[in-house]
């Protein structure tokens, strides 16, 4: 009787298998594609954090342009960064993502002007100097919530 019945629900139980076995492959591919998106936008951070440190410390053209690169990657992760909701803070994660490459966009800039002012020895070195050590402060928090959030360990 059991064989029989066995015979009987065969192709069901293996239409459940593969339809199973098909989800599980779907909603992974996503997770896999979140996971990739989160490491290529830390990757593109570390880049940038690098590159403002070095120009931060050195007066070359080559370290303004480096860091004019890996600002403008930073901001093409940032606008293409999309997380499924299988990532927990989905929403969070996204919105801190453009606030860490606005806060990055307007460090190099502050830092630009400040370098600038240097150069022309302009009155307001302690004002732009400030604003740059404010704008670095702003982004690093921003970060180190994104990394809280994507639950990254140190």
């Amino acid at each position: 009787m059991n064989m029989q019945m066995a015979k009987k629900y065969k192709w069901v139980i293996i239409l459940t298998i593969v339809v199973l076995v098909g989800l599980f492959i779907f909603f992974y591919s996503f997770y896999l594609k979140d996971m990739k998106a989160l490491a290529d936008f830390s990757a593109s951070y570390e880049k940038y954090d690098q590159a403002i440190s070095d120009f931060s410390a050195g007066e070359t053209d080559d370290l303004e342009k480096k860091a004019g690169d890996t600002l403008t990657e930073l901001n093409e992760k940032a606008a293409a960064f999309r997380l499924s909701s299988l990532i927990k803070n989905d929403a969070e994660l996204m919105d801190i993502a453009h606030k860490v490459a606005d806060f990055s966009g307007r460090e190099l800039e502050n830092l630009r002007a400040y370098k600038r002012s240097l150069q022309s020895q302009s009155a307001d070195l302690d004002k732009l100097a400030k604003e740059y050590s404010d704008m670095t402060g702003k982004r690093k928090i921003a970060y180190s919530r994104f990394r809280e959030l994507a639950e990254f360990k140190d």
